[in-house]
C-alpha cells in the first residue's frame, strides 16, 4: 500500500539510492542530511515499507521552491510522481504559499512534460546550471502558481515566523 510521510532516518539509505540511480550527477549523502536538519519538507513515498519516490522543497513566506524530486526507476509510470507533485502542493497551500518554483535539466524531456502536464510554466533559463561529467548544462525554470484560499492563521504565523526568524510548530 502506497503511503506519504515524512522522511525518516530509516529512509535515507533507500532514498540516496534512488537518486543515485536517478540522477547523471546525484546529490551527496550529506545533502540529504542537511535537507532533513534543516527542516525542509522533506516526503517519501513508500509501497510496503520501500521507499520509491521522494520529494525535498523549501518554503519561504508565498514561495516554494522544489529542490528535488525523483521516482525508482521500476516505478515511473505509475502516478507516484503525480502523488509526491500533489503532496508538495498541498503543503503549499497549507502554508500560504503562492507559487512553486524548479528547475529542470533542459535535457530531461520527460521530467519537462510531467510538469507541463501538471500545470508548470516555463517563465526562464539558467545558463550552465548544471554540472556534467563534462561540461555543464542550462536548467530550465519552471513556476505554477498555487490557488489556495485565504490565509488562515496557521499560515500568518508561519510568514511571520520567516520574516522574524523563530519557529512555530
Amino acid at each position: 500500500m502506497r503511503k506519504i510521510e515524512i522522511i525518516k532516518k530509516k529512509y535515507l539509505d533507500q532514498v540516496f539510492g534512488i537518486e543515485q540511480l536517478s540522477n547523471s550527477t546525484p546529490w551527496s549523502y550529506s545533502s540529504f542530511i542537511d535537507c532533513m536538519n534543516k527542516n525542509y519538507q522533506f516526503y517519501v513515498c513508500t509501497d510496503n515499507k520501500k521507499v520509491i519516490g521522494f520529494f525535498i522543497a523549501s518554503f519561504s513566506l508565498l514561495e516554494g521552491h522544489l529542490l528535488n524530486i525523483s521516482v525508482a526507476p521500476n516505478r515511473k509510470r505509475q502516478g507516484v510522481g503525480n502523488i509526491l507533485l500533489n503532496k508538495i502542493e498541498s503543503i503549499a497551500i497549507e502554508y500560504g504559499i503562492k507559487e512553486i518554483f524548479l528547475e529542470v535539466r533542459e535535457s530531461n524531456r520527460e521530467a519537462i512534460a510531467f510538469y507541463e502536464n501538471n500545470g508548470y510554466r516555463k517563465i526562464g533559463l539558467r545558463k550552465n546550471y548544471y554540472k556534467l561529467s563534462e561540461g555543464r548544462e542550462d536548467a530550465v525554470i519552471y513556476s505554477k502558481k498555487i490557488k489556495g484560499n485565504l490565509l488562515s492563521l496557521k499560515q500568518i504565523f508561519y510568514i511571520l515566523s520567516n520574516i522574524f526568524r523563530f519557529r512555530i510548530r
